[in-house]
């Protein structure tokens, strides 16, 4: 029994994404449909960002994106997890995925000497994962769309 959970560890990783797995992503990313393909190569590239996917036996299952920039309010690179999914379905599978994810998130931030790590997520699942991994709630973010179509109403 141990053998058999050895192997299925192995087979369950979290891996950077690469340009192979756009096509897996494409519909995780915000925005214009039109412009998706695009917005997933830059990120790809992008020494601010990091695309994590949830890697189930050469299968796309999830998906973890970090932004980073320096704070001067909180003195140095803070994270901010931009996203964080599971492609799966069925309650059980998706909380394993994002706790894996989550792991993955945090693991990452502290490689590149984050100072603090946040998110401004709003599905509650998820939230509720944050709390038990030590989020807080923290200060309310307000936020506006710079998208053309969306200001001209």
């Amino acid at each position: 029994m141990a053998e058999r959970r050895s192997q299925t560890a192995r087979k369950t990783r979290c891996r950077r994404a690469k340009r192979e797995d756009i096509t897996a992503l494409v519909d995780c990313v915000g925005g214009p449909a039109a412009a998706r393909v695009r917005v997933l190569r830059r990120l790809l590239k992008t020494l601010a960002a990091d695309i994590y996917v949830l890697d189930r036996d050469g299968v796309v299952a999830g998906i973890v994106a970090l932004h980073y920039r320096r704070s001067l309010a909180h003195g140095g690179l803070l994270a901010t997890i931009d996203a964080m999914m599971s492609l799966r379905s069925g309650d059980e599978e998706i909380r394993e995925d994002l706790s894996l994810l989550m792991d993955c998130a945090l693991k990452r931030a502290e490689r590149r000497n984050s100072v603090g790590i946040d998110t401004s997520l709003a599905d509650e699942r998820l939230r509720r994962l944050l709390r038990e991994n030590g989020f807080e709630t923290g200060p309310e973010q307000l936020a506006r769309s710079l998208r053309s179509e969306e200001n001209q109403r």
